[in-house]
Protein backbone atom coordinates (compact mmCIF):
# COMPACT_ATOMS: atom_id res chain seq x y z
CA UNK A 1 0.00 0.00 0.00
CA UNK A 2 2.76 2.54 1.25
CA UNK A 3 4.39 1.44 -2.47
CA UNK A 4 1.35 2.52 -4.23
CA UNK A 5 0.87 5.84 -2.17
CA UNK A 6 4.37 6.45 -2.95
CA UNK A 7 4.28 5.93 -6.96
CA UNK A 8 0.51 7.75 -6.35
CA UNK A 9 2.10 10.63 -4.98
CA UNK A 10 5.14 10.76 -7.72
CA UNK A 11 2.63 10.68 -11.03
CA UNK A 12 1.20 13.49 -9.38
CA UNK A 13 4.09 15.70 -8.72
CA UNK A 14 5.45 15.14 -12.31
CA UNK A 15 1.96 16.07 -13.61
CA UNK A 16 2.59 18.81 -11.27
CA UNK A 17 5.79 20.16 -12.90
CA UNK A 18 4.19 19.34 -16.77
CA UNK A 19 1.03 21.56 -15.58
CA UNK A 20 2.73 24.34 -14.22
CA UNK A 21 6.27 24.96 -15.17
CA UNK A 22 7.72 26.85 -18.24
CA UNK A 23 8.51 24.48 -21.56
CA UNK A 24 10.92 25.01 -24.20
CA UNK A 25 10.11 26.45 -27.60
CA UNK A 26 11.57 23.30 -29.43
CA UNK A 27 13.08 20.20 -28.08
CA UNK A 28 15.10 17.61 -30.62
CA UNK A 29 16.24 13.99 -28.73
CA UNK A 30 17.69 11.37 -31.00
CA UNK A 31 19.77 8.38 -30.18
CA UNK A 32 23.71 8.75 -30.45
CA UNK A 33 25.17 5.51 -32.10
CA UNK A 34 28.43 7.26 -33.00
CA UNK A 35 30.78 5.18 -30.18
CA UNK A 36 32.23 8.12 -29.02
CA UNK A 37 32.96 8.35 -25.63
CA UNK A 38 33.02 12.51 -25.15
CA UNK A 39 30.18 13.84 -23.77
CA UNK A 40 28.93 17.44 -23.15
CA UNK A 41 26.24 19.32 -21.41
CA UNK A 42 25.37 22.79 -20.30
CA UNK A 43 23.48 26.34 -21.64
CA UNK A 44 24.23 27.54 -24.58
CA UNK A 45 24.02 31.85 -25.46
CA UNK A 46 20.54 32.37 -27.01
CA UNK A 47 18.52 30.47 -25.06
CA UNK A 48 19.83 26.40 -26.06
CA UNK A 49 20.48 23.97 -23.69
CA UNK A 50 22.38 21.18 -25.81
CA UNK A 51 23.55 17.91 -24.59
CA UNK A 52 25.73 15.70 -26.99
CA UNK A 53 26.33 11.98 -26.70
CA UNK A 54 25.23 12.15 -23.06
CA UNK A 55 23.07 9.18 -21.19
CA UNK A 56 19.87 9.89 -20.24
CA UNK A 57 20.58 9.94 -16.61
CA UNK A 58 22.59 12.97 -17.24
CA UNK A 59 19.54 14.68 -17.97
CA UNK A 60 18.28 13.22 -14.77
CA UNK A 61 20.59 14.71 -13.26
CA UNK A 62 21.08 17.72 -14.51
CA UNK A 63 17.12 18.88 -14.57
CA UNK A 64 16.42 17.81 -11.01
CA UNK A 65 19.96 18.11 -8.73
CA UNK A 66 19.88 15.34 -6.66
CA UNK A 67 22.60 15.11 -4.49
CA UNK A 68 23.75 11.30 -4.83
CA UNK A 69 24.63 10.23 -8.33
CA UNK A 70 22.91 6.87 -7.83
CA UNK A 71 19.51 6.57 -9.66
CA UNK A 72 17.48 4.73 -7.81
CA UNK A 73 14.91 2.30 -9.53
CA UNK A 74 16.12 3.42 -13.21
CA UNK A 75 16.32 0.79 -15.99
CA UNK A 76 19.81 0.07 -17.32
CA UNK A 77 19.84 1.89 -20.57
CA UNK A 78 19.05 5.29 -18.60
CA UNK A 79 22.94 4.91 -17.78
CA UNK A 80 23.80 2.84 -21.27
CA UNK A 81 22.13 4.42 -24.07
CA UNK A 82 23.68 7.91 -25.54
CA UNK A 83 21.80 10.88 -26.68
CA UNK A 84 21.53 14.23 -28.12
CA UNK A 85 19.10 16.82 -27.41
CA UNK A 86 18.92 20.43 -28.85
CA UNK A 87 16.43 22.70 -26.88
CA UNK A 88 15.74 26.11 -27.10
CA UNK A 89 13.62 29.07 -25.23
CA UNK A 90 14.11 32.33 -25.40
CA UNK A 91 17.31 34.08 -25.43
CA UNK A 92 16.77 35.75 -22.15
CA UNK A 93 16.06 32.66 -20.11
CA UNK A 94 17.55 32.07 -17.03
CA UNK A 95 19.66 28.76 -15.95
CA UNK A 96 16.98 28.20 -12.99
CA UNK A 97 13.96 28.40 -15.91
CA UNK A 98 15.99 26.00 -18.21
CA UNK A 99 16.25 23.36 -15.55
CA UNK A 100 12.32 23.71 -15.50
CA UNK A 101 11.96 23.29 -18.81
CA UNK A 102 13.93 20.17 -18.71
CA UNK A 103 11.97 18.83 -15.74
CA UNK A 104 8.98 19.50 -17.80
CA UNK A 105 10.42 17.50 -21.13
CA UNK A 106 11.45 14.47 -19.18
CA UNK A 107 8.12 14.21 -17.71
CA UNK A 108 6.34 14.57 -21.46
CA UNK A 109 8.64 12.91 -23.49
CA UNK A 110 9.75 10.23 -21.05
CA UNK A 111 6.85 9.66 -19.61
CA UNK A 112 8.68 10.31 -16.36
CA UNK A 113 7.37 9.58 -12.79
CA UNK A 114 9.62 10.25 -10.41
CA UNK A 115 9.99 11.48 -6.35
CA UNK A 116 13.30 12.67 -4.45
CA UNK A 117 13.71 11.81 -0.74
CA UNK A 118 16.33 11.44 1.78
CA UNK A 119 18.62 8.81 1.57
CA UNK A 120 21.66 8.40 4.46
CA UNK A 121 24.93 7.06 2.03
CA UNK A 122 28.29 6.97 1.89
CA UNK A 123 30.08 9.98 0.24
CA UNK A 124 33.76 11.94 -0.42
CA UNK A 125 34.77 15.01 1.06
CA UNK A 126 37.36 16.51 -1.10
CA UNK A 127 40.26 18.14 1.36
CA UNK A 128 43.92 19.20 0.31
CA UNK A 129 45.87 16.77 0.41
CA UNK A 130 49.48 18.50 2.04
CA UNK A 131 49.09 20.09 5.60
CA UNK A 132 50.94 23.29 3.93
CA UNK A 133 47.84 23.43 1.49
CA UNK A 134 49.56 23.84 -1.20
CA UNK A 135 48.06 22.70 -4.60
CA UNK A 136 49.17 20.00 -7.51
CA UNK A 137 51.19 21.09 -10.49
CA UNK A 138 48.33 20.60 -12.56
CA UNK A 139 46.17 22.92 -11.41
CA UNK A 140 46.33 27.04 -10.77
CA UNK A 141 43.71 30.07 -10.22
CA UNK A 142 42.21 31.34 -13.41
CA UNK A 143 43.01 34.26 -14.58
CA UNK A 144 39.75 34.69 -16.32
CA UNK A 145 36.43 36.41 -15.04
CA UNK A 146 34.46 33.02 -14.35
CA UNK A 147 32.26 34.87 -12.00
CA UNK A 148 30.72 37.07 -14.44
CA UNK A 149 30.06 33.93 -17.25
CA UNK A 150 28.29 32.48 -14.04
CA UNK A 151 26.15 35.52 -13.57
CA UNK A 152 25.21 35.88 -16.95
CA UNK A 153 24.26 32.18 -17.60
CA UNK A 154 22.29 32.87 -14.53
CA UNK A 155 20.50 36.05 -15.53
CA UNK A 156 19.81 34.19 -19.07
CA UNK A 157 22.49 36.81 -20.49
CA UNK A 158 25.09 36.33 -23.32
CA UNK A 159 28.70 34.88 -22.10
CA UNK A 160 31.69 37.50 -22.23
CA UNK A 161 34.12 36.46 -24.99
CA UNK A 162 37.27 35.18 -22.95
CA UNK A 163 40.32 33.45 -24.53
CA UNK A 164 40.16 29.53 -23.20
CA UNK A 165 43.36 27.66 -21.39
CA UNK A 166 45.82 26.24 -23.09
CA UNK A 167 45.04 23.20 -21.78
CA UNK A 168 41.88 22.73 -24.50
CA UNK A 169 38.86 23.12 -21.85
CA UNK A 170 36.43 26.04 -22.73
CA UNK A 171 36.93 29.10 -21.06
CA UNK A 172 35.32 28.65 -17.38
CA UNK A 173 33.93 25.53 -18.60
CA UNK A 174 34.97 21.97 -18.06
CA UNK A 175 35.22 18.86 -20.65
CA UNK A 176 35.34 15.27 -19.83
CA UNK A 177 36.29 12.20 -21.34
CA UNK A 178 37.29 9.10 -20.28
CA UNK A 179 39.69 9.17 -18.05
CA UNK A 180 40.55 12.90 -18.67
CA UNK A 181 39.10 16.25 -17.44
CA UNK A 182 40.20 19.08 -18.30
CA UNK A 183 38.55 23.09 -16.59
CA UNK A 184 39.06 26.10 -17.91
CA UNK A 185 38.06 28.18 -14.31
CA UNK A 186 35.68 26.30 -12.19
CA UNK A 187 35.47 26.75 -8.70
CA UNK A 188 36.28 23.66 -5.83
CA UNK A 189 32.67 22.94 -5.85
CA UNK A 190 32.29 22.68 -9.15
CA UNK A 191 35.16 20.37 -8.97
CA UNK A 192 34.19 17.96 -6.62
CA UNK A 193 30.38 18.19 -8.08
CA UNK A 194 32.24 16.28 -11.10
CA UNK A 195 34.65 13.78 -9.45
CA UNK A 196 31.64 11.46 -8.32
CA UNK A 197 31.31 9.57 -11.38
CA UNK A 198 35.10 8.19 -11.34
CA UNK A 199 34.94 7.84 -7.68
CA UNK A 200 32.37 6.13 -7.23
CA UNK A 201 30.25 7.97 -4.78
CA UNK A 202 29.21 11.88 -4.35
CA UNK A 203 31.87 14.40 -3.66
CA UNK A 204 31.66 17.31 -1.05
CA UNK A 205 34.00 20.22 -1.61
CA UNK A 206 35.82 20.76 2.37
CA UNK A 207 38.80 22.41 0.90
CA UNK A 208 37.76 25.87 2.21
CA UNK A 209 39.12 27.62 -1.42
CA UNK A 210 37.33 29.93 -3.10
CA UNK A 211 37.96 31.40 -6.61
CA UNK A 212 38.17 29.52 -10.07
CA UNK A 213 40.59 27.02 -11.48
CA UNK A 214 42.44 26.19 -14.47
CA UNK A 215 43.44 22.07 -14.07
CA UNK A 216 44.41 19.06 -16.13
CA UNK A 217 43.25 15.50 -14.37
CA UNK A 218 44.23 12.41 -16.05
CA UNK A 219 44.29 8.71 -14.86
CA UNK A 220 43.65 5.69 -15.98
CA UNK A 221 39.80 5.28 -16.42
CA UNK A 222 39.73 1.31 -16.30
CA UNK A 223 40.35 -0.64 -12.75
CA UNK A 224 40.79 -3.66 -13.72
CA UNK A 225 43.02 -3.08 -16.95
CA UNK A 226 44.92 -0.12 -15.89
CA UNK A 227 46.79 1.92 -18.12
CA UNK A 228 50.48 1.40 -17.14
CA UNK A 229 50.98 5.12 -18.42
CA UNK A 230 49.15 6.84 -16.34
CA UNK A 231 47.96 6.57 -12.24
CA UNK A 232 44.66 5.48 -10.64
CA UNK A 233 41.94 8.00 -10.04
CA UNK A 234 43.21 8.61 -6.52
CA UNK A 235 46.56 8.64 -6.95
CA UNK A 236 46.00 11.23 -10.02
CA UNK A 237 44.25 13.64 -7.78
CA UNK A 238 46.53 13.90 -5.22
CA UNK A 239 49.62 13.95 -7.73
CA UNK A 240 48.26 16.02 -10.37
CA UNK A 241 46.11 18.18 -8.39
CA UNK A 242 47.32 18.31 -4.60
CA UNK A 243 44.31 16.78 -3.20
CA UNK A 244 42.67 13.98 -1.77
CA UNK A 245 38.84 12.08 -0.87
CA UNK A 246 38.54 11.86 2.62
CA UNK A 247 35.22 8.83 3.11
CA UNK A 248 32.52 9.82 5.26
CA UNK A 249 28.38 9.76 5.34
CA UNK A 250 25.63 12.26 4.83
CA UNK A 251 22.10 12.18 4.08
CA UNK A 252 21.58 12.77 0.35
CA UNK A 253 18.67 13.82 -1.82
CA UNK A 254 18.26 10.88 -4.03
CA UNK A 255 16.57 10.92 -7.26
CA UNK A 256 13.80 7.71 -7.52
CA UNK A 257 12.41 6.78 -10.61
CA UNK A 258 8.92 4.93 -10.62
CA UNK A 259 8.36 5.02 -14.60
CA UNK A 260 10.35 6.07 -17.17
CA UNK A 261 10.06 5.33 -21.27
CA UNK A 262 12.35 5.87 -23.73
CA UNK A 263 12.46 9.40 -25.60
CA UNK A 264 9.41 9.35 -27.82
CA UNK A 265 9.31 10.74 -31.42
CA UNK A 266 10.24 14.34 -31.93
Amino acid sequence: MRRFLVSVLAAAWCGAILAQQPVFDAAVIRSNRSGDTGTSIGQRPGGQYIMTNGPIALLLMNAFGPQNREIVGAPPWVMSERYDLTATANATTTSETLRQMLRALLVERLKLQARLEPREEPVYFLVTARPDRKLGPQITQSSRDCAAIDAADRAGLARPTLDPPANGAPACGLRVNDGEMLAGGKSMDELAGNLGRPAGRPVFNRTGIDGYYDFTLKFSRDQNSPNPDLPSFFTALQEQLGLKLEPGRAPLQTLVIDHIERPSAN
